[in-house]
C-alpha cells in the first residue's frame, strides 16, 4: 500500500486540508501593493504567477459564507475586502514557498506518504484506502502529480514555521506577565438597552430617506436571474420501478444469508486456579482438582464454590452460562467446542491461570430460512436494486449532458426524463426547489451555462442529481427609491435609532463619569430594575426592560458575558483605586451595553505552571516574530495584483 501512495499517489493539497495553523493564524488583511496593474491578469509574486483557480475557488468558498451572512446582496465593499484578505493570503503563501527554495528546505518522500495516510477524509475504518483517496481527488479537481507537489510545499511551510517556534522563547518577567494577563479578572456591572426602545421613536423625514437610499443603492438591486430549465434523476423515482420477482430476491438472500445465521453456543462451568507468582504450583493444583472431578459422583458445581479462584462465577458454581466460541480466549474456546456434553477437561492454560472445564449443554448453531426472512429483506432489496440501476443512469446521464452539451432533449429522449422549468431561478434567492444549494447555483452562474451549455451532473443530495441549462439571463438592475419605499424607509429608521441609540448611551457614560448614580444617568430613558430582583420576583421580563447587573468578577472569556462586551471591557484602562472606569459597547443585535469597570485582579503565576506559561507565551511569541518576518519578506518583495481575477 505504501509503495502504491509513493508511485502513484504524490502529495495533497491545501484544498482539503486544515490550514496551518501558526502562519494562517497570523494572515490578516494586509495591505497588496499594486492593485492596479493592468498588465498582469492575475496575482503575481517577484515574478511567479499564483494559481488563479485556486484564488477564485477559496473566493467562491468565502462567498457562501457571505450569501448565508447577506442574504439579500453582498455589499459591495464586503466583497473588496474578503478579495482582498484571499489574494493576501496567497501572497504569503508564495513568500513562504519561495523562501523554503531559497533556503534548500527539503521534505522526504516518507513524510509526504505520512502526511497523505494522516488525512481522515481519506481513510475508512481508520485505515488509508485507495478508492476514497481517488474519489476525493477527482471531486476537487485535483491530479495525484498536483496534490502531492502542493503537500510537500506545505511541509516545507511547516518546517519554516517550526524553526521560528523553537528559537522563540520566554523570559521569567515576560511568563510572569502573560500569566497576570491570561488570568485577569475585573469587576464589571452594566446595563442593556434595546435597540427597540429608539427604533419605535425614529421617524426619518424624507430627506434622510433620499439619502439613505443613496447611500446603500446596492442594497437595492434586482437579484441576477435566469430562466432555468432542468432535468433530475431521483432514486426514489426509481425504486418505484423496482419490481421484486422471485430469482432476484433469493439471490440477494444468498448474499447476505450469513447475517441470519445463528452460531453454535455451548453452556460450561470451570473452576480456576490463577498463576500468580508459581506457575508450576497452580498447574499442579489443577491437576489435583481435575483428578477430584472426574472421580464417580463428584460435584463440579461444589468443588467450583469451594476451589475456584474467578470471582465473577464461584459463587455459582463456576457456571459460565450460554456463549458463542468468540466471546472465550483461544485456548479455552477450542477446548469448550472440542468436548462432548459431560466431558471434563483440563487443566487448560489461558493468560487468567489454569483451568478444569466441564461441558454442560450444546445449542446447534442455525440459520434463518429464506421464508422466514423474506419480509425483512424485501424493502432492502429494493432499496440496494434502486441504487445500483440509479448509479447505471446517473453515468448515463453524464454521458450525455457532456455529449449532447448544447440541449436537454436527446438526455429526455433516451432516458424518459422530463424538462421542468423555473421561469425566474434568482441568484441567493430562497423561492423554489431548487434555491439554496451553492454548489447548483455556482453551476448555473458559470460561464459555461451562461453560455449555452448543458450543466455537468450535479448532486442536490444523496439520490438526487440534475442537469440545467439557462435562457435569459438578466444582470442585477437597480430598483427605483418607489419600488422599494417600505425596506428604504425601514433602513434608514434603523439607522436613525441607532445613532440615537449611541448618543443616549454615550450621556449615560458622561453622567456616570460625572458622579450620578445608575438611576440618575438612566433618568432621561427609563427606569432601571436590578437583575437579581426581577429574578427573584419571577416576572416576565419585558423585551425593552433595563436591566441593571450587579458587579461581579468576570474572566476574558466568560460565557454569560457578551463577546462584544467583554471585549470592550479588557480594552478599557483599568480604573485607579477607589474610582471606576466606563464605556459603551454594541452589541451584535444592535443593542448598546453601558457598563462600569471597578476593579482589576491579575491572574496568578504559579510555579506549577510554568511549562504551560511557557508554551502558549512562546507561541504568542512566535506568531509575532512570524507576522514580522512575513512583514519583511513584503517590503523586499515585487507584488502585483489584478482584482479582475475573481470576476
Amino acid at each position: 500500500m505504501l509503495q502504491w501512495i509513493n508511485d502513484r499517489f504524490k502529495k495533497i493539497g491545501w484544498i482539503l486540508i486544515a490550514p496551518m495553523a501558526l502562519s494562517f493564524a497570523v494572515w490578516g488583511v494586509h495591505g497588496i501593493v499594486d492593485f492596479s496593474s493592468k498588465r498582469d491578469q492575475g496575482l503575481r509574486v517577484n515574478g511567479e504567477d499564483v494559481n488563479p483557480e485556486r484564488m477564485r475557488r477559496a473566493y467562491q468558498q468565502e462567498l457562501v459564507e457571505l450569501n448565508r451572512r447577506y442574504p439579500d446582496d453582498v455589499p459591495a465593499a464586503v466583497r473588496a475586502s474578503t478579495q482582498k484578505q484571499i489574494a493576501d493570503e496567497f501572497v504569503n503563501t508564495k513568500l513562504i514557498e519561495q523562501k523554503t527554495k531559497q533556503l534548500n528546505y527539503t521534505v522526504s518522500d516518507a513524510d509526504v506518504i505520512d502526511s497523505v495516510k494522516s488525512y481522515q477524509g481519506f481513510q475508512v475504518a481508520g485505515e488509508f484506502n485507495k478508492t476514497a483517496y481517488e474519489t476525493a481527488l477527482r471531486t476537487q479537481g485535483y491530479t495525484p502529480e498536483r496534490f502531492e507537489a502542493e503537500q510537500r510545499d506545505l511541509l516545507k511551510a511547516r518546517a519554516l514555521e517550526g524553526g521560528l517556534m523553537v528559537s522563540s522563547f520566554a523570559l521569567p518577567q515576560e511568563l510572569a506577565e502573560a500569566a497576570a494577563l491570561r488570568g485577569e479578572t475585573r469587576e464589571l456591572s452594566y446595563v442593556t438597552i434595546p435597540l427597540t426602545r429608539f427604533l419605535a421613536l425614529a421617524k426619518p423625514d424624507q430627506a434622510k430617506i433620499n439619502s439613505y437610499y443613496e447611500s446603500h443603492k446596492a442594497l437595492y438591486k434586482t437579484p441576477e436571474s435566469v430562466h432555468l430549465a432542468y432535468v433530475s434523476l431521483k432514486v426514489e423515482d426509481i425504486a418505484r420501478e423496482v419490481a421484486v420477482d422471485e430469482a432476484g430476491l433469493r439471490g440477494y438472500f444468498d448474499s447476505v444469508k450469513e447475517r441470519f445465521l445463528e452460531p453454535e453456543k455451548r453452556h460450561a462451568r470451570h473452576i480456576l486456579i490463577q498463576t500468580g507468582n508459581d506457575d508450576a504450583a497452580a498447574h499442579k493444583k489443577a491437576d489435583e482438582i481435575f483428578a477430584l472431578a472426574t472421580k464417580p459422583g463428584a460435584d463440579f458445581a461444589a468443588l467450583a464454590r469451594q476451589y475456584s479462584q474467578d470471582a465473577g462465577s464461584k459463587a455459582a458454581g463456576g457456571d459460565l452460562g450460554w456463549a458463542e466460541k468468540s466471546f472465550f480466549v483461544g485456548a479455552f474456546a477450542d477446548a469448550v467446542f472440542g468436548m462432548h456434553i459431560g466431558e471434563i477437561k483440563g487443566p487448560v492454560k489461558t493468560p487468567f491461570g489454569w483451568h478444569v472445564v466441564r461441558l454442560e449443554e450444546i445449542a446447534a448453531g442455525k440459520s434463518k430460512t429464506f421464508d422466514e426472512v423474506r419480509g425483512e429483506i424485501e424493502p432492502e432489496y429494493r432499496k440496494t436494486e434502486a441504487e445500483r440501476r440509479f448509479g447505471e443512469r446517473q453515468e448515463q446521464l453524464e454521458q450525455l449532458a457532456f455529449e449532447q452539451n448544447g440541449s436537454l432533449e436527446p438526455i429526455v429522449k433516451a432516458m424518459g426524463l422530463k424538462v421542468e422549468e423555473i421561469a425566474e431561478f434568482k441568484k441567493s434567492g430562497h423561492d423554489n426547489a431548487l434555491s439554496g444549494n451553492q454548489k447548483l447555483e455556482q453551476a448555473v452562474f458559470s460561464a459555461d451555462v451562461l453560455g449555452g451549455q448543458n450543466s455537468k451532473a450535479i448532486e442536490l443530495k444523496p439520490g438526487v442529481v440534475v442537469v440545467v441549462r439557462a435562457t435569459d439571463h438578466k444582470l442585477p438592475q437597480q430598483e427605483a427609491l418607489e419600488a422599494v419605499r417600505a425596506a428604504v424607509e425601514a433602513g434608514a429608521r434603523d439607522l436613525e435609532a441607532r445613532a440615537a441609540l449611541s448618543a443616549a448611551a454615550g450621556k449615560v457614560v458622561d453622567a456616570r463619569q460625572s458622579g450620578a448614580s445608575w438611576d440618575a444617568a438612566f433618568k432621561p430613558i427609563g427606569a432601571i430594575t436590578q437583575a437579581t430582583v426581577q429574578a427573584a420576583d419571577k416576572k416576565p421580563v419585558a423585551a425593552d426592560a433595563l436591566l441593571l447587573q450587579a458587579p461581579k468578577f468576570v474572566a476574558r472569556h466568560e460565557p454569560s458575558v457578551p463577546t462584544e462586551l467583554s471585549r470592550a471591557a479588557f480594552q478599557t484602562p483599568a480604573p485607579k483605586a477607589g474610582a471606576a472606569q466606563y464605556g459603551q459597547a454594541t452589541l451584535g443585535n444592535g443593542n448598546v451595553v453601558v457598563y462600569a469597570i471597578t476593579a482589576v485582579k491579575p491572574g496568578e503565576f504559579s510555579p506549577a505552571s510554568v511549562d504551560s506559561e511557557t508554551r502558549q507565551t512562546s507561541r504568542t511569541v512566535a506568531m509575532a516574530e512570524l507576522q514580522a518576518y512575513l512583514a519583511l519578506l513584503r517590503t523586499r518583495s515585487d507584488v502585483r495584483f489584478n482584482p479582475r481575477i475573481f470576476e
